[in-house]
């Protein structure tokens, strides 16, 4: 997926959180949206996915050279960060069987389990998993939906050094061709495989 930002702004009242943004996100490109915390980086990646909306300019969506308006192009747009809401009262299958009615998997929810390491507490409620355990059941379901663009942001939060290793095996396995966009604070594990980068603090007016 294409993605591009044309003269793009986002602000909150008075504070402007970026601004003047021109950017096209390639198709099939990696690229890294960096700043440090505060600076950004996930409102911008909110206005990428559609849950925020701009203050000023446009998104511009395409896939496979045909523009999509915004609300085709979220079908098309798999998204992970640590403030990704997961529905806790469920059971971590009961859950994945409830989000594929509404988004296509490209492996079934027992498999998705298997790849996060998660397949002994398939029926465990999700609010009893560890911040870990919850943080590889959103890495996995962002990379395991069909979609044409992965949006992460801060893929490591909550996971210990072990865990990062498998982010870092999953990503390279199951990325295939897609668009990758990672929001991070610099860290070279998350972004190992992004050769573009955008850093917030460019757009900004601070």
């Amino acid at each position: 997926m294409r993605v591009e930002f044309k003269d793009a702004q986002r602000s909150f009242g008075a504070q402007i959180v970026f601004d003047k943004l021109n950017y096209s996100l390639e198709e099939g490109t990696k690229t890294a949206v960096l700043g440090g915390n505060g600076s950004g980086k996930s409102t911008l990646l909110k206005c990428l996915y559609g849950a925020l909306s701009l203050s000023h300019g446009m998104v511009i969506y395409q896939a496979h050279q045909k523009e999509l308006k915004a609300q085709e192009a979220v079908h098309k747009i798999s998204f992970s960060g640590p403030y990704f809401e997961l529905i806790e009262e469920l059971e971590a299958l009961e859950f994945l069987e409830t989000y594929q009615r509404f988004r296509r998997l490209l492996i079934t929810p027992a498999e998705i389990l298997n790849h996060a390491y998660l397949e002994k507490s398939s029926h465990k409620k999700i609010k009893q998993f560890s911040s870990g355990m919850k943080q590889r059941l959103r890495l996995s379901l962002a990379l395991f939906s069909a979609s044409d663009l992965v949006i992460l942001d801060e893929p490591t939060a909550n996971l210990d050094p072990k865990g990062i290793e498998w982010y870092k095996e999953l990503l390279a396995a199951q990325l295939g061709q897609r668009s990758l966009v990672i929001g991070s604070n610099f860290s070279e594990d998350e972004i190992f495989l992004c050769q573009q980068k955008l850093i917030v603090s460019d757009y900004s007016q601070g």
